[in-house]
């Protein structure tokens, strides 16, 4: 039996652009139109069984709060049809069917009339929706006084007991506290157990791995991908991925002389900052930073006016300086000024200005992003320089003066390297399983090939539950990293990610790393699982911090194995429980109690 139909459903919203437009378009009769049409959902058309748990997932905006209101029947379609076999409850937007100057337990009871059950019917669930909700007191209290957290608590315990057939959930568990969430969860699982059809919204993608069996990703106000939760939840991680280095592409633009790969670097000034002179007004107004230019880390100096730098070096025979000014992007909308960017060299007690540049975004839109230069360095070749970066303010106020020297270091030009050497870990481990899983990532390195060994280095696809593996990950860097260089990986049973580790959180420092370099890394692990099929996830990434990176290759689902296990446990974790009983201590608490009941008679 089909519980829920949907075909070809659409819903447009029109927006006006004043209330004139609107007010004519009216007047007119709809003869002249004011308004341009949103579409928030187009030709939806999908089934749902009985019994089953649906999930739907997408970015903000994407149509999934408008379906489900028209499925609950809050909203009209704008086109298309839908049917819901049996009695609906629903978890909306926050406090959604409730009225916010009645007490809790007039909204109880009004909910439940709306869901068609008889004030003896609320009556007789009223003690169990208030134990569920943990309200207590407050049961008698306006809604406007309750946190959003109460809110969803008297929502959630009004839809799950009201027997509906149906139950539908919008987002509103992410504002409950962990402990009423995991109440929520098992009592999701109770629904399910008793035949329940359930659709869930959510953006926390372990509890749509966990609940739902069948995953739709909405984006546009269209379905672009529907499957098993794996598959439909890797494929949306991939899409926030894309957009956010689109994102990032769009708003941190590079121009002017952008240095090709023909050249070798003689003296790196960010990585000697420490041993440059510096003159600031503070500590944190000049310092390293490491920054992203389409979805690349590049390190800057961070240069707060008024600020210098000093460098003493020897230029070497063919040197050029290259390098970037610009401003930080939280910078752009606040500064009121400006920043003079300024660089002067001082040799034999002569000191000449080779490079001044004025930034004054308000003035031109088009200074926004980060202006590579290259300044040639014909006349102090093979002589003792100094070499000094200024940064000024243009005004008076320096607020938001969040300057910067853009992977400033000297160059040579270098022969390209028209021939590279083949290396026998590519020839030989040809990245034959990468065809399954979503892919994404700068691809600045890349997985060539991930297998599973056992202590003897022998390939496997089954092993014992506990027995010792080898995680194999073959990779190639295609550009050079100079640090925070990571790679990562996931297991997956059907449901969750069981684990997940990577060489940084475990301490492990891959150190620099040269284009067209290709190495093994083994993870091992004992795999004390339960038995069953798990999956790999892959990565390598740029980390710089414990949960911020920039991912260069993430593969999802890479690798499966199974895991084979004798031992009867439930879970996906085989925690070695051990049974112990102490006879010995039962009998000091015995004769301890006997001794006390001697003692009290005696006193008496």
């Amino acid at each position: 039996m089909i519980a829920i139909k949907v075909n070809n459903l659409s819903k447009n919203f029109k927006l006006y652009g004043s209330s004139g437009k609107r007010a004519l378009e009216y007047m007119s009769l709809g003869r002249l139109n004011g308004h341009t049409d949103f579409w928030a959902l187009r030709d939806i058309s999908f089934e749902v069984p009985n019994g089953t748990t649906v999930g739907i997932i997408g970015q903000n905006g994407s149509g999934k709060s408008t379906l489900l209101s028209i499925l609950a029947g809050v909203l009209e379609p704008g086109g298309g049809s839908f049917e819901v076999n049996g009695k609906v409850s629903a978890i909306l937007e926050l406090g959604s069917g409730f009225h916010p100057d009645f007490t809790g337990r007039a909204n109880v009871y009004m909910y439940g009339s709306i869901m068609g059950l008889s004030k003896e019917e609320i009556d007789d669930k009223f003690d169990e929706i208030l134990h569920f909700s943990e309200l207590g007191d407050f049961i008698d209290q306006p809604l406007r006084t309750y946190s959003s957290g109460m809110i969803v608590r008297l929502a959630f315990s009004v839809a799950v007991n009201v027997n509906s057939d149906v139950l539908i959930v919008d987002e509103a568990l992410a504002v409950g506290d962990a402990i009423f969430q995991h109440r929520c969860f098992r009592k999701i699982r109770e629904m399910q157990e008793a035949g329940k059809t359930i659709l869930y919204v959510g953006h926390d993608t372990d509890a749509v791995r966990n609940l739902c069996s069948y995953v739709m990703l909405l984006d546009g106000g269209r379905i672009i991908e529907r499957g098993d939760a794996n598959t439909v939840v890797n494929k949306y991680h991939a899409l926030i991925a894309d957009r956010e280095r689109a994102y990032n592409d769009e708003n941190v633009e590079e121009s002017g002389e952008i240095l090709n790969e023909g050249y070798d670097v003689v003296y790196n000034f960010v990585d000697n900052l420490k041993n440059a002179k510096k003159k600031c007004l503070q500590p944190d107004f000049l310092g390293e930073q490491i920054i992203e230019v389409k979805s690349t880390p590049r390190k800057i100096i961070f240069a707060h006016p008024p600020s210098q730098i000093e460098y003493d070096l020897k230029v070497e025979e063919g040197s050029s300086l290259a390098f970037a000014i610009g401003l930080l992007p939280g910078a752009w909308g606040k500064i009121k000024n400006g920043v003079s960017f300024d660089i002067n060299v001082t040799c034999d007690g002569v000191d000449k200005n080779i490079f001044s540049r004025v930034i004054e975004p308000k003035k031109n839109q088009n200074e926004k992003g980060w202006h590579n230069f290259k300044k040639g360095l014909e006349e102090y070749y093979g002589r003792e320089v100094s070499i000094k970066f200024v940064t000024s303010g243009t005004g008076e106020d320096n607020s938001f003066c969040w300057g910067a020297w853009g992977w400033p270091k000297l160059i040579v030009s270098g022969e390209k390297k028209l021939a590279k050497e083949q290396n026998p870990i590519i020839e030989n481990n040809k990245p034959s399983n990468l065809k399954t899983g979503v892919r994404f990532g700068t691809r600045d390195a890349e997985v060539l090939k991930v297998e599973m060994l056992d202590k003897n280095d022998n390939s496997k696809k089954a092993f014992q539950s506990g027995e010792e593996a080898k995680i194999r990950i073959y990779i190639k860097l295609n550009k050079n990293i100079e640090k925070g260089f990571n790679v990562g990986f996931i297991i997956r049973n059907k449901f969750t990610e069981v684990y997940n580790t990577n060489a940084y959180w475990q301490g492990f420092d891959l150190g620099k790393r040269k284009k067209d370099d290709v190495f093994i890394m083994d993870f091992i692990q004992n795999l004390d699982l339960g038995g069953g099929f798990y999956s790999l996830t892959v990565a390598p990434a740029i980390s710089y911090s414990h949960d911020d990176a920039v991912i260069l290759d993430w593969i999802n689902d890479i690798f499966t194995f199974e895991i084979i296990s004798d031992k009867k446990f439930s879970g996906f974790a085989n925690l070695h429980s051990r049974i112990e009983i102490k006879n010995e201590l039962m009998e000091e608490l015995i004769g301890a109690f006997d001794k006390y009941n001697k003692e009290a008679v005696g006193q008496n």
